[in-house]
């Protein structure tokens, strides 16, 4: 007797779309079959034309909009001009606007934090300089961590910081003002732009080298520091080379040596203060461009690429000596290893000399 014959089971298209779905099944996927076909026809539709313009949007040449260019600093000082430099020059290399914003204040911080909590999407980059650093280093409550919320892109410049005096004070060298500040523990003083500065670190960090005392004298701005050195009030000072250079042409002031590693293109007869017996010695400010971290790997490349294009430019470099400081182009890597040595040498300073900033 032959064994019976298995039944086929039996599956229809009307029976598919009656089925309903068990109890454990995802309920999305309850939802769509419960749905209308109409309706699951137009999500379809809807997410099919989401998918298609993401990828429109993301298949788009970096940039395709415009970008704003956030400005750590009030309108008129280095930082602020060349900001507007380069947002000219990305914007002609580009073909899209790049569009200065200063948000001064706290010396950076406030523009940092705002660029900080941007996206990360090349749309909001910041213009600052060693500053963004330096707080950090020095124990400032900023609103920012520098090495894990910024992209770094590129330093576009450098700007050489001169030690100098009064032309009635009796040093003329580096090495007279140090024999004199031995033999005076604690009697002269010197300026400077502000507490935490750079330039107040650099008075802090010859003290430290030096083994002498020098007194700082905090001013709220260059201005006012310039004029009282001028005036012989306070006769040493710390600043950059543009806040002395006219002085020193009219013999107002007198300069003893730039903090920089390698003697400066523009005053080829100031000796560093490294090579006037103490090696090693250097501060020297830069100014750069950063984007908020997670910022594509593609984009800071292509804004890298562009940024050091624009450097050597005639008018560009013409425009960057005009404020006394040096076109220097490096890419991020090298912003990311000056902005490293900036914060140990100067957390070290800090550190060693005491400072307790307010």
């Amino acid at each position: 007797m032959s064994s019976p014959r298995p039944r086929r089971a039996r599956f229809s298209v009307s029976s598919c779309a009656s089925a309903k779905p068990q109890g454990n099944e995802p309920a999305l996927h309850r939802a769509a079959l419960d749905s209308p076909p109409e309706e699951v026809a137009v999500r379809t539709v809807a997410l099919f034309a989401l998918l298609v313009a993401f990828a429109w949007a993301h298949a788009q040449p970096y940039p395709n909009r415009p970008v704003r260019l956030v400005i750590a600093a009030a309108p008129g000082g280095s930082t602020d001009v060349l900001g507007r430099v380069f947002a000219q020059r990305l914007a002609e290399r580009t073909g899209q606007p790049f569009v200065p914003e200063n948000r001064g204040g706290g010396g950076g911080a406030l523009a940092a934090e705002f660029v900080a909590k941007a996206p990360a999407d090349g749309y909001t980059i910041l213009m600052s300089n060693d500053q963004l650093v330096i707080s950090a280093a020095a124990g400032a409550k900023v609103p920012y961590e520098p090495f894990k919320d910024f992209a770094p892109i590129a330093v576009v410049a450098r700007g050489p910081v001169v030690l100098g005096v009064h032309p009635a004070f009796p040093a003329k060298s580096v090495a007279d003002l140090v024999a004199l500040a031995r033999a005076n523990p604690g009697k002269y003083a010197f300026s400077s732009c502000g507490n935490g500065t750079v330039l107040h670190l650099a008075g802090e960090l010859l003290n430290l080298q030096a083994r002498i005392d020098l007194v700082h004298v905090p001013y709220r701005g260059c201005a006012p520091a310039m004029a009282d050195a001028v005036s012989g009030q306070v006769p040493i000072f710390f600043t950059v080379l543009g806040n002395a250079a006219a002085f020193e042409r009219n013999r107002k002031v007198r300069l003893l040596g730039v903090a920089t590693s390698q003697r400066i293109a523009s005053h080829p007869d100031l000796p560093t203060i490294a090579e006037s017996g103490f090696p090693g010695y250097d501060a020297y400010p830069w100014f750069g461009m950063l984007a908020p971290a997670g910022t594509p790997h593609e984009i800071v490349q292509r804004l890298a690429a562009e940024i050091m294009a624009a450097v050597p430019v005639r008018e560009v470099s013409e425009r960057i000596r005009g404020f006394s400081l040096e076109p220097t182009p490096l890419g991020p890597e090298a912003l990311a290893e000056l902005m490293k040595s900036d914060y140990d040498k100067w957390q070290r300073v800090v550190r060693e000399a005491n400072i307790k900033l307010e």
